[in-house]
């Protein structure tokens, strides 16, 4: 296999100075000095901002590039604005929390060309070990996705076995992009503020255009589960942002036979769904027409 073009590698992060601190060093273990690492900080009120000028100082064989928002962002606004900057054709976007293998940008370039339509890609994404920090289990593997539509709502899940081959959408946290296309779609959609469903939706809109979406078991990463969402939001909130984003997705992306179907299902996920969720499910509702 050919040697691989230059990578740009996108880490959004916000509040993020110890995961960075943690898993920067194997980031650089990835990285050829062709490569070029954009670290952008989404107006963090930590004191990321001078522990990072002060960590990338003795990394001089690297091109490393500090962005910092004025006003927070959030993911998606955050990772479409380091990709625009990104000098090269192909970006690796990283989560803060997450710990690159030292061979995962070869092993994500080899499966690009080892693909019989390399130019019709639009992403790859990893194998993530997911492992909680609180936990003593096994890491639980994730990476490869599937999607479908069911009581008039679409459903993801992972798949059980993770050989390389098509995905239903590339992780937003640790996933290889063609830049070209990316800009072409227009990157993640905001309308998925402040976070979850973006990377589904940009990948479903790839799918429409022709381009593949594919998932690379020789990629690794270790997901660590780390990320400040839950800090920031609390577990509610998130329930709520995800339910609201679903509904935005299913709207946008369901085919005209099946709205049939999502009206004849919406009272159950309004009303039987909501109860159990003490109303998350109607105020996500009302949220994401308002949205809308």
């Amino acid at each position: 296999m050919k040697n691989r073009p230059p990578i740009s590698i996108v880490i959004p992060t916000y509040n993020g100075q110890a995961l960075l601190q943690k898993h920067l060093p194997a980031v650089l273990q990835a990285m050829q000095p062709e490569d070029e690492l954009i670290v952008i900080d989404d107006a963090s009120s930590d004191s990321t901002e001078f522990w990072f000028k002060e960590w990338k100082r003795d990394k001089t064989k690297y091109s490393i590039q500090y962005i910092q928002n004025i006003a927070n962002l959030r993911f998606a606004a955050t990772v479409n604005k380091a990709v625009r900057e990104a000098s090269h054709a192909y970006v690796f976007v990283l989560n803060n929390d997450v710990a690159p293998h030292k061979d995962v940008l070869e092993s994500l370039w080899n499966c690009w060309q080892s693909y019989e339509q390399p130019d019709t890609i639009f992403a790859i994404g990893c194998l993530e070990y997911e492992q909680d920090p609180n936990s003593k289990r096994k890491p639980v593997l994730g990476g490869k996705n599937k999607l479908w539509f069911e009581r008039g709502m679409f459903i993801h899940s992972r798949y059980t076995d993770m050989k390389t081959g098509p995905t239903a959408w590339a992780s937003g946290g640790s996933a290889l992009f063609d830049k070209k296309k990316w800009e072409a779609l227009g990157g993640f959609d905001r309308a998925f503020y402040p976070a979850y469903w973006e990377d589904i939706d940009l990948s479903v809109r790839a799918r429409k255009q022709g381009w593949e979406v594919l998932f690379c078991a020789e990629a690794k990463v270790d997901h660590h589960h780390e990320t400040t969402n839950a800090t920031v939001f609390g577990q509610q909130r998130i329930a709520y942002m995800s339910w609201k984003n679903a509904f935005i997705f299913t709207w946008r992306h369901m085919k005209v036979s099946e709205w049939i179907q999502h009206i004849v299902w919406l009272p159950y996920h309004l009303f039987i769904t909501g109860s159990r969720t003490k109303g998350l499910t109607i105020r996500a509702f009302l949220a994401a027409v308002s949205n809308t």
